[in-house]
């Protein structure tokens, strides 16, 4: 599954990171109806299933939702996701050390980028609803990229060359309990 890439991708690792992180700033109360003062409600223990996109070039934070066993949405970034019934932190170092390898495909000719790294993660704590859960993941983070040109044409392979398109999806499942 994991392909060797080129010695200078495309790839921006810290942006998959903040994919994989998947939470960013403001809780979405209003989008669910819950309010800041309402009592945090135990969810039903069992098999979930999360799913996360992210296509922004200048936000690193991913739109998130989990179903399954109790379901909930919000967005995610650096391990924690913020949902509108509380928050979930992951330990997303071993899919971070994929992240960080030579991972997928680069593709000069056409300068652009696709992979997909998958581990087992597990959750480190919770907040509100989600106080007391247990369990662990088993996250597929897929990456999709398109580089930027050089004046001449050929792909701009530096580390720090702009994206012109970015896509990625985090996707996966497991049992928690509380």
């Amino acid at each position: 599954m994991v392909v060797i890439r080129s010695a200078r991708p495309v790839h921006r690792v810290g942006t998959v990171i903040a994919v994989v992180a998947a939470a960013a700033g403001s809780v979405l109360f209003a989008a669910s109806g819950a309010s800041a003062g309402a009592p945090a409600v135990k969810p039903a223990a069992g098999v979930i299933h999360i799913f996360g996109v992210n296509s922004s070039l200048t936000a690193a934070s991913t739109t998130t939702l989990i179903t399954g066993a109790f379901s909930d949405h919000g967005i995610g970034k650096n391990g924690t996701w913020h949902l509108a019934k509380g928050n979930i932190t992951i330990n997303t170092s071993k899919l971070e050390s994929i992240l960080n390898s030579r991972f997928g495909t680069f593709y000069p000719a056409s300068c652009s980028f696709d992979g997909a790294a998958k581990a087992t993660v597990p959750i480190v704590s919770g907040t509100k609803s989600y106080k007391g859960i247990k369990g662990s993941l088993t996250l597929t983070a897929t990456v999709a990229e398109q580089g930027s040109l050089l004046k001449n044409g050929k792909c701009n392979e530096a580390n720090n060359a702009p994206l012109v398109a970015l896509t990625e999806i985090l996707s996966g499942s497991g049992k928690v309990s509380f």
